[in-house]
């Protein structure tokens, strides 16, 4: 908070009668330059220009090598019809997920009108979830996923396609009209610095970003940066 000298008087009065401790940390100065000392190490942790803090920082540049795996044909000569059914069963994005879901109330706020609950035996498979915008209206909105981690292994744009694609086929399911209505936002998890994977990054936004979200007409908002 920036309280001007002259008011200083003011706002001390206001902390004591409603008993808020308060510290007075510094002064501001007209030069664009952000210091804070610390008497107690005798350091200054804090040194940098206001123009790195307020957006714009040092660009970044990254050295990067594409890899590319060769994908083997699937052999299915041996399977065993109760073993490939567990490893597929117990697979995170087919697993029934009722132990994440039941530890909290799922329509608090009594505005939750499609849960993850379907069916007269509730299991846990709705393709999307919906919630109402008020009590007394029938508008809200839709919210669904899309996730193709496994097809990254093979190829990077293809397993970004794949989970835009996969998150409209699930929200296909709500009457949300044009498609110009949806609105995507895109987790990026990829090991930064890890032979091939920068490259790989590239390749899935370039793929989605450029690519298949301007020829569908989508808006794409990114929000997360690689893991470190």
């Amino acid at each position: 908070m920036a309280v001007a000298p002259e008011n200083m008087d003011v706002f001390d009065a206001i902390c004591k009668r409603e008993r808020a401790p308060y510290a007075v940390v510094g002064e501001a100065t007209e030069e664009r330059h952000l210091t804070l000392e610390d008497s107690h190490f005798d350091n200054t942790p804090i040194d940098m220009p206001m123009d790195i803090l307020l957006g714009k920082p040092p660009k970044m540049h990254r050295d990067v090598t594409s890899l590319k795996v060769e994908g083997q044909a699937i052999s299915r000569d041996g399977i065993d019809i109760e073993e490939a059914t567990q490893r597929v069963l117990r697979l995170p994005s087919v697993a029934e997920k009722t132990f994440l879901i039941t530890i909290g109330d799922r329509t608090v706020t009594g505005l939750v009108a499609r849960d993850q609950m379907v069916g007269p035996w509730q299991v846990p498979v709705a393709n999307c979830a919906v919630t109402a915008a008020s009590y007394d209206t029938y508008h809200g909105e839709a919210m669904s996923m899309g996730e193709r981690t496994p097809v990254a292994l093979l190829d990077f744009a293809a397993s970004a396609r794949l989970a835009v694609a996969e998150s409209l086929t699930n929200i296909a399911c709500a009457d949300i009209g044009d498609l110009k209505r949806i609105k995507l936002s895109a987790n990026w998890m990829a090991a930064a610095g890890h032979p091939g994977e920068d490259a790989g990054l590239y390749e899935a936004v370039k793929a989605v970003g450029e690519e298949l979200c301007p020829a569908l007409d989508l808006t794409i908002l990114w929000v997360k940066t690689p893991c470190r």
